[in-house]
């Protein structure tokens, strides 16, 4: 048994539970109690004392992508199966130690992130709780070949539901597939269309015939409002949204969401990596934040659900704590909206907040305590977590 003394809760992310000092017991892998502090039976129990850290649920990343060691691309697509493996291992653990217990990788190669998960789950290596895609379905586009064998192309409507299967069959929990140009394709257009509503239609259908979801690589406008149209889950990215795009995600029935990832686009634009990256991705980058940010101020706005995106390389996560959420408050996010798109947005968005997501007697213990109140100032999260703990086990000391 594990308690932690002393805790600052933020209420709109703690359930059953009304003041915002806490003592919180964790047992086996679940929060067991809330208490007021002060009032936690100690006897038998390490203790650590947050002296009044924010404790908050543990942060999830629904658009990450183990594979990106840094942004050399070409020196990426050289490495052979093992290298690239280890160090998708090594990203993994990395995300824990920066309070990140749940990620969704958005595509990998050698289906790394499968072999990931399983070794994680094991207990073979210590990192974040995985949710996987496995190769990125698009049709035949620009830049494609950057990225080496990592796409799986076709233009066939016909062919979708053997490629859905495929990859299901691999492992995978979700499907990836394009639907507009990327930043990161040279010569990829953001905004424009690279497929058909056939096509998009197929690919969800063959998905939803397997139990599972499509998460759509998606920019531009009119590849928004066509995925809407056509049963995708999650728009990543969703750059350009307008006023029919959020009309057309507010009449459906079932789940969608929209997945912006600012990290990539602002390391970018503003120009912090040190050489090896092309001008074409700088100015497509800084279109495409900008523009990101009035989308994502739209879809709160109406009601539309948001969750929490990085697209980030290892080289760029480790060199700059918290940069999501310095990047969203800086595009004039408020920092609540950004602590909730983190958490219990990202964690309905996968279905799991019912075991993780909140502060909550009965959850996951995944947590991590803030020295510093985030909610009211959040260059705090420049800093790594003081503590991360994922499923009841310490993950990282800071």
């Amino acid at each position: 048994m594990l308690v932690l003394k002393n805790c600052r809760l933020i209420p709109q992310l703690t359930e059953g539970f009304d003041e915002t000092k806490a003592d919180l017991v964790i047992d086996g892998k679940y929060i067991s109690e809330i208490l007021p502090a002060g009032s936690a039976n100690y006897e038998s129990a390490e203790v650590i004392d947050a002296q009044g850290m924010t404790l908050l649920p543990g942060f999830f990343d629904l658009h990450a992508h183990l594979m990106f060691k840094d942004q050399d691309y070409n020196a990426s697509m050289m490495r052979g199966q093992n290298e690239y493996l280890v160090d998708c291992m090594e990203y993994a653990g990395v995300y824990l130690k920066h309070g990140y217990t749940t990620i969704r990788d958005c595509g990998n190669d050698f289906y790394a992130g499968i072999a990931v998960k399983d070794a994680v789950n094991r207990g073979i290596v210590k990192g974040t709780h995985i949710i996987t895609s496995g190769k990125i379905i698009s049709p035949v586009a620009k830049g494609n070949e950057s990225f080496g064998s990592l796409y799986w192309e076709t233009d066939s409507p016909d062919d979708m539901l053997h490629i859905v299967r495929s990859e299901v069959a691999k492992g995978v929990d979700f499907i990836k597939y394009m639907v507009t140009g990327a930043v990161l394709n040279e010569g990829g257009v953001p905004g424009e269309l690279i497929t058909t509503e056939e096509e998009i239609r197929a690919v969800t259908s063959a998905a939803e015939k397997l139990g599972t979801y499509v998460a759509a690589h998606c920019h531009g406008t009119e590849g928004i409002k066509l995925a809407v149209k056509n049963g995708i889950r999650t728009i990543e990215h969703a750059s350009y949204v307008d006023d029919e795009c959020v009309e057309l995600m507010l009449k459906r029935n079932d789940l969608i969401a929209t997945v912006p990832t600012y990290s990539i686009a602002y390391t970018l634009y503003k120009e912090l990596y040190e050489g090896g990256v092309l001008p074409e991705f700088v100015e497509k980058s800084r279109a495409a934040c900008a523009s990101m940010a009035k989308s994502v101020a739209m879809c709160e706005e109406a009601g539309v659900l948001v969750g929490w995106g990085t697209d980030l390389d290892r080289q760029m996560f480790e060199r700059f704590p918290g940069l999501e959420f310095v990047a969203r408050n800086e595009m004039g996010q408020p920092n609540l909206q950004s602590l909730k798109e983190a958490t219990i947005n990202s964690a309905r968005i996968v279905c799991e907040d019912h075991l993780r997501g909140t502060v909550k007697k009965g959850k996951y213990a995944d947590l991590v305590l803030i020295d510093g109140n985030p909610d009211e100032d959040m260059t705090v999260m420049k800093n790594l977590p003081k503590y991360v703990f994922k499923e009841g086990s310490m993950a990282a000391a800071n």
